[in-house]
C-alpha cells in the first residue's frame, strides 16, 4: 500500500510517516519509481509504534526498542529492553498516582466552590493545588 492509503488507515499524517522514516523508525520499502510501499510488516511496527506512543514511550525510546528487535537474541538486549520496560512500568505508575490524586483534588474543590462557597473556601482551595503542584513537581 502506498504512505498515502497506509496514514489514512493508521491516523497518521504523511508528515510524521516521513519523520518516521528519516528518523529510521519505520523505514518502508521503495518501488522501482521511488514510491514507498507499506506491506504487513510495516503494519505490526506502526501499530507497535502507536501502542508504545499512547503509553508514554518517546521516539527515542522506541528506536532503541525497534533496534534492538533487529539484533539477535542475547542477554545484554534482554537486559537493555527491561530497562527500557521497567523505567517506563515506574513513570507509569507514578503518573498514575499523580492522576488519582488530581481526580481527588478536583472532586474535592468541586465541593469547596458549591452553592457559592468559594470565597469562604479560597484558603483550603490554594492549599489542594499547592499539594497537586508539589506532587506533580516530584512525579514529572
Amino acid at each position: 500500500m502506498n504512505i498515502s492509503q497506509f496514514s489514512k488507515k493508521h491516523g497518521l499524517s504523511l508528515d510524521t510517516l516521513r519523520f518516521y522514516e528519516k528518523s529510521k523508525i519505520l523505514i518502508p520499502d521503495r518501488l522501482a519509481n521511488g514510491y514507498r510501499s507499506y506491506n504487513d510488516k510495516h503494519e505490526q511496527a506502526v501499530k507497535l509504534i502507536i501502542c508504545l506512543k499512547g503509553i508514554g514511550f518517546s521516539l527515542d525510546e522506541i528506536k532503541q526498542l525497534i533496534e534492538l528487535e533487529k539484533k539477535s537474541p542475547s542477554e545484554t538486549c534482554n537486559i537493555i529492553s527491561n530497562q527500557l520496560i521497567d523505567n517506563k512500568i515506574g513513570m507509569i505508575s507514578k503518573q498514575i498516582k499523580l492522576l488519582e490524586y488530581g481526580k481527588e483534588t478536583l472532586n474535592d474543590i468541586k465541593k469547596y466552590i458549591e452553592g457559592n462557597a468559594f470565597v469562604k473556601n479560597q484558603k483550603i482551595i490554594k492549599n489542594k493545588i499547592e499539594d497537586l503542584y508539589n506532587l506533580t513537581k516530584y512525579t514529572c
